[in-house]
C-alpha cells in the first residue's frame, strides 16, 4: 500500500436534546468493521496527536480546492472537540465530538449541520495516512483473491468529512484503482505531446483541469514561462484580448450591415 492519503467512512452517533444549541454532534469515525476499500483499519493502531494540533471537521474532503476551483476556508464546517475511544476488543471504534462553526461566520456550515439534526447526511469518512506495514489476509481473503482484504497495521489521522456518500462499493479495487492511473497517464501524455513538449510532465501535473483544457484552446500562443500562475494569467489576458476582437467584429460586421 502506498503513502498517498486515503479514505474510510462513519456514521453520526446519537444526539441529545441540548444538540441545537451547543451545536455538538458525535460521530463514530472508524470501526474494525471491513470499509468498501475491501481494508480493515486498526483502531489499536491510531495516530492522533498531529490531528489534535489542528482538528478540522471538513465536508466532502474539500480542504484544498477542486480540478477547477480554488480552496474555499468555509469548507471547513467545524473543529472536534475531543477524539476517543468507545467498546474493546472487535467492537472498539473511534469517536468524535464535532463542534460546527456558527451561522453568522459559516453559511455550509449550518446547512450541513441542520441536514445531519435532520437526518439526509450523517455519513463520515476519514483521510489517513497509513503507519508501519499492514499485511492481506488468508484463504479468499488474500491478495488477488475473491475477498481480498487488506489490514493496516496503523494510521495517522489528517482530517475527517461529513460526506454525502461515504464510498463507492468498487471504488478501493486495486483493478479499478490502476485503470483510473492509466488513464490519468494517459491524459497527461496526451496533453504533454498536443503542447509540443512546451511543459514537463511534471510541470502539467501543477495545473487544474480547467488550465490545460484552456492551454490547449490556445496551444499556438508563445507562452515561454511555466509557472502555473503566470500561464493562468497570460491565458486570461489572451482570452480578454479574443473577446475585444470578438466585439469588434460584431460591430464591423453591423456597420457593413447598415451600409
Amino acid at each position: 500500500m502506498s503513502k498517498n492519503k486515503k479514505f474510510s467512512f462513519g456514521f453520526r452517533g446519537e444526539v441529545n436534546k441540548d444538540t441545537a444549541e451547543s451545536r455538538i454532534i458525535p460521530f463514530v469515525l472508524s470501526t474494525f468493521t471491513k470499509d468498501r476499500y475491501h481494508t480493515v483499519l486498526n483502531q489499536d493502531g491510531w495516530q492522533l496527536d498531529n490531528y489534535r494540533k489542528n482538528p478540522v471537521v471538513a465536508y466532502q474532503h474539500n480542504l484544498s480546492g477542486g480540478l477547477c476551483s480554488d480552496p474555499d476556508p468555509n469548507f471547513i464546517i467545524g473543529k472536534s472537540l475531543r477524539e476517543y475511544y468507545e467498546g474493546a476488543g472487535n467492537e472498539k471504534k473511534l469517536m468524535s465530538e464535532a463542534q460546527f462553526e456558527p451561522q453568522e461566520i459559516n453559511e455550509l456550515a449550518e446547512t450541513i449541520f441542520r441536514k445531519v439534526l435532520f437526518g439526509s447526511l450523517g455519513r463520515t469518512s476519514v483521510g489517513f495516512l497509513e503507519v508501519g506495514h499492514g499485511k492481506y489476509g488468508e484463504g479468499d481473503q488474500a491478495r488477488d483473491a475473491e475477498n481480498e482484504t487488506y489490514y493496516f497495521a496503523g494510521q495517522e489521522l489528517l482530517e475527517y468529512s461529513v460526506v454525502n456518500i461515504p464510498a463507492n462499493p468498487d471504488a478501493g479495487r486495486r483493478d479499478m484503482m490502476r485503470r483510473m492511473r492509466e488513464e490519468s497517464y494517459g491524459a497527461l501524455m496526451y496533453a504533454w505531446k498536443e503542447l509540443g513538449g512546451k511543459f514537463r510532465i511534471s510541470q502539467i501535473e501543477q495545473f487544474r483541469v480547467c488550465d490545460i483544457l484552456d492551454l490547449l484552446d490556445g496551444k499556438d500562443l508563445e507562452i515561454r514561462t511555466t509557472d502555473p500562475d503566470e500561464v493562468r494569467r497570460l491565458m486570461k489576458e489572451n482570452a480578454s484580448l479574443k473577446d475585444q476582437v470578438a466585439r469588434l467584429n460584431l460591430i464591423m460586421n453591423r456597420s457593413n450591415t447598415s451600409l
